[in-house]
């Protein structure tokens, strides 16, 4: 279990620490929609420039992830925002002439917001994750599994691995991190044109 200091930020952290560290230094469910329109600019810009602020000390696959114009763009078919969970597969690469060097790692396919493709995320040499689901629909419709991918987050952790956070309508909170995160956007062809990368 990792339990992390605080990163250094001009906001603090609403909600209790996860087991690997604090819950969304940035970006906050719980009161993002319930402030002035100026404070979530400021929220958002003070994210932005935190994001450019770490540069090479990202693997360039997680940054390009968290930096791109579409991740938080919802006109984009490629934004997370609104997309559904299809599956999570939580695997343990091995070698070895008897597999005993193992790792983990997450892959995450998610049917976007448009229903016009599948966004994968690949979490490498996972070292800590916590995936929380709570048993009551923190908001309705009820009965759709995890619910919408609300906000996410990704930031350079305490031992200097990615951190990814997400929150769902549900309520559900994950925190991953690890060595890199891959991404991939597969349309579906008979949904129409989006942008590739």
């Amino acid at each position: 279990m990792i339990v992390g200091a605080r990163h250094a930020s001009p906001l603090h952290c609403m909600s209790e620490p996860t087991p690997i560290g604090p819950l969304m230094a940035f970006v906050f469910l719980h009161d993002l929609d319930s402030l002035e329109p100026k404070d979530q600019k400021l929220r958002w810009n003070t994210y932005s420039e935190y994001l450019n602020s770490l540069g090479n000390r990202l693997p360039a696959s997680a940054y390009s992830f968290a930096i791109a114009d579409w991740h938080y763009d919802h006109l984009d078919s490629r934004c997370p925002h609104d997309s559904w969970v299809e599956s999570i597969t939580i695997a343990e690469p091995a070698s070895g002439d008897r597999s005993q060097r193992r790792k983990l790692e997450i892959q995450l396919t998610l049917l976007g917001a448009y229903h016009n493709g599948y966004f994968k995320l690949i979490y490498r040499d996972v070292a800590a994750y916590d995936l929380k689901t709570p048993a009551e629909f923190l908001l309705p419709p009820r009965n759709v599994g995890h619910g919408d991918w609300l906000y996410d987050e990704v930031r350079l952790s305490d031992s200097g691995k990615v951190m990814h956070e997400i929150e769902f309508s549900r309520g559900s909170h994950w925190a991953i991190e690890s060595s890199d995160i891959l991404w991939t956007w597969q349309e579906i062809p008979s949904a129409g044109k989006t942008p590739q990368t």
